[in-house]
C-alpha cells in the first residue's frame, strides 16, 4: 500500500502538464487566428481606399473641365505630391511615373468629353 502513494502525484504532475501544454497550444492557435484576421482587415481596408481612389480620379477626370490625369491625383492624394517633394528634392515631373506609384494595379479610365 504505501508503494502506491508516490505514484499519483507523478500521475497528476504529468495530467497538470498536459493541460498547461493544451493550454498553451489553444492560446497560440488564438493568437495566431487573431493575427491573420486583423492582416486579412488590414488588406481588405486596404483595397477598398485604392478603389475610393481610382473612382475619384475617373469622376475628377469627367466632371472638372481641362484637368489632367497628374492634377486630379493631387487633388485625391495632396500629400503625395508634398511627400515626393521631400523625399527627392525635386517634384515628379512624369504623370506616368506619378499615376503608377498612386495605381499599383492598371485599371483603364475612359476620358471622353461631349
Amino acid at each position: 500500500m504505501l508503494s502506491r502513494l508516490p505514484e499519483r502525484p507523478a500521475a497528476s504532475r504529468d495530467r497538470l502538464f498536459r493541460a498547461v501544454l493544451v493550454a498553451l497550444a489553444i492560446g497560440q492557435l488564438v493568437a495566431f487566428w487573431m493575427l491573420c484576421s486583423h492582416q486579412v482587415r488590414k488588406a481588405q481596408m486596404r483595397d477598398v481606399g485604392l478603389a475610393v481612389q481610382r473612382v475619384a480620379i475617373a469622376d475628377c477626370l469627367q466632371y472638372i473641365p481641362r484637368a489632367t490625369l497628374n492634377s486630379c491625383i493631387n487633388r485625391v492624394d495632396p500629400s503625395r505630391e508634398s511627400s515626393a517633394v521631400m523625399a527627392t528634392g525635386h517634384k515628379p515631373t512624369a504623370a506616368p511615373d506619378a499615376t503608377r506609384a498612386t495605381m499599383s494595379s492598371g485599371t483603364p479610365v475612359s476620358v471622353s468629353y461631349q
